[in-house]
């Protein structure tokens, strides 16, 4: 691990910690936590330490522990404070001043299973208790340092929830808590059963009605903390925008979609369908509820805003995939700027932070109508027209097959047609549409994955030809080209 100064780019220290698996800064960037998988041997049976806390100036270990799941791994500090707090077995110590010898005090709520601070004074301690003895789970809010349960300031109890997501608000105000089991009792969903519910610290609890069955893929606050988004449904999903009283202000159309991000400045929202969706991306104008533009970036892994609220980066990344690992860098209004490839596994990708206040709020662009309208009408499906009745004027051709279905069954003809019209566009795509730069960069990119084979071969000791050598010395002149063309390697 090597922690680097950004200004000058010289390597403050290096840690020998060549297991680390998650990493994180304290706010004041004087210390760095690692964790690492857990692991037992013969000499050691009771594990060793897999947590730890450095000091930054010198790389010296201040504290260390260990932590079994990757769960809950991640000490937080109380914002603008020294005070941080640590999930330790089934209670939450908390250390003050960065002496983490003596835990200056701790929860007094029975085993809390999730615990997160909001991001503002005054503060306050969200925590989840998961439910024992048919009980039920629940979610309570704390006033620091005030544990005790006549000081609880929120509480909401869920009959179903094995886990659960807890999402607060920009002003440390109200929270989003997202709660699923894994087991759909009524076998709708396979991916268990969801529900959404809104709390705040002046004691106001409220479940979010959605209008539509099916799981509760992602939800967001808009840092504005006026407004939040939630993406539900069964695909094609929808998603819709609600104020702090769960009331439902603006709904998206179904497409499909799985997740939501606000640019920082609150103006722009991203809609996008990752993970097994073929990754459609839309930006919505949050003032005007209008769309602006549509992207689409297959094998997305990774999205986030830049500050400046106008550009974004997606990343395919590993170990989600080992494959055509890169990232690519957009303007909301111009669409893909650079492709960055990278020939080996890429682990993460994020934009270096700047102060809150740097960058203004954009003003909001919004592209050619007729742009935009090309873009989405080459995303729909054409409507089916059986055999019989094409080339014919005909009324039964021009009736919709599904006018006397129910919306959820035509959600289901929608998401169908959808699928069918993109395995159908697929081949058209990739034969008619490809440019000859596209073509010049796929063929030198096979010479690339060639030359790497002819590396390792002759690493290995074999003994190469001399038309193998010729290609190995042609490297730099592939790479040149790929540059000219715009291709970083």
């Amino acid at each position: 691990v090597h922690i680097m100064d950004m200004i000058t780019g010289d390597i403050i220290v290096s840690l020998d910690q060549p297991r680390t698996y998650a990493m994180y800064f304290s706010p004041d960037a004087d210390l760095l936590c690692t964790w690492e998988q857990y692991t037992v041997s013969k000499t050691v049976p009771a594990g060793t330490p897999n947590f730890n806390i450095w000091k930054v100036a010198d790389g010296s270990c201040v504290y260390s522990a260990i932590n079994k799941k990757v769960n809950g791994w991640r000490p937080d500090w109380l914002n603008g404070t020294s005070v941080c707090g640590k999930l330790v077995g089934h209670s939450v110590h908390f250390f003050t001043g960065n002496d983490f010898q003596f835990n200056w005090t701790h929860f007094k709520v029975t085993n809390p299973e999730i615990v997160s601070p909001n991001p503002k004074p005054p503060h306050k301690i969200a925590c989840f208790i998961r439910g024992s003895r048919g009980g039920p789970a629940s979610v309570r809010i704390f006033e620091f340092p005030k544990f005790n349960t006549e000081d609880v300031l929120a509480h909401k109890s869920f009959f179903k929830a094995d886990t659960v997501t807890i999402r607060w608000n920009n002003r440390g105000t109200e929270l989003l808590v997202t709660a699923a089991v894994d087991v759909d009792t009524t076998g709708e969903s396979y991916y268990g059963e969801q529900s959404l519910h809104y709390m705040s610290c002046s004691g106001e609890t409220a479940i979010v009605q959605l209008p539509k069955k099916g799981p509760i893929y992602d939800a967001a606050w808009s840092p504005i903390s006026n407004q939040f988004c939630a993406v539900f449904g069964f695909m094609p999903a929808k998603a819709c925008l609600f104020n702090s009283k769960c009331q439902k202000l603006f709904e998206f159309g179904p497409t499909p979609k799985n997740e939501c991000y606000f640019n920082p400045h609150g103006n722009l929202l991203i809609l996008a369908g990752f993970g097994n969706l073929r990754g459609n991306i839309e930006v919505w104008d949050c003032s005007r509820n209008s769309q602006v533009n549509q992207f689409t970036a297959p094998d997305t892994t990774y999205l986030e805003w830049c500050s400046d609220g106008e550009h974004f980066v997606t990343a395919t990344t590993a170990p989600r995939l080992r494959v055509n690992n890169g990232y690519k860098l957009w303007n909301y209004t111009g669409g893909l700027l650079q492709t960055i490839n990278i020939p080996n596994e890429l682990n993460g990708v994020c934009w270096q932070p700047t102060p809150a206040g740097t960058y203004p709020a954009p003003l909001v662009k919004l592209v050619a109508s007729k742009s935009l309208s090309t873009q989405i009408s080459a995303s729909k499906p054409a409507s089916y027209v059986p055999p019989h009745a094409r080339g014919k004027p005909s009324s039964a051709a021009a009736k919709p097959m599904d006018s006397g279905l129910s919306a959820e069954q035509r959600d289901v003809v929608q998401m169908a047609k959808y699928l069918l019209n993109d395995s159908a566009a697929q081949p058209t795509q990739s034969t008619s549409q490809i440019s000859e730069d596209d073509k010049k960069i796929k063929n030198l990119r096979k010479k690339l994955q060639a030359i790497e084979k002819l590396k390792k071969q002759l690493n290995d000791g074999k003994q190469l030809e001399k038309n193998q050598l010729e290609k190995l010395s042609s490297e730099n002149l592939i790479i040149e080209e790929l540059a000219k063309l715009g291709i970083s390697v």
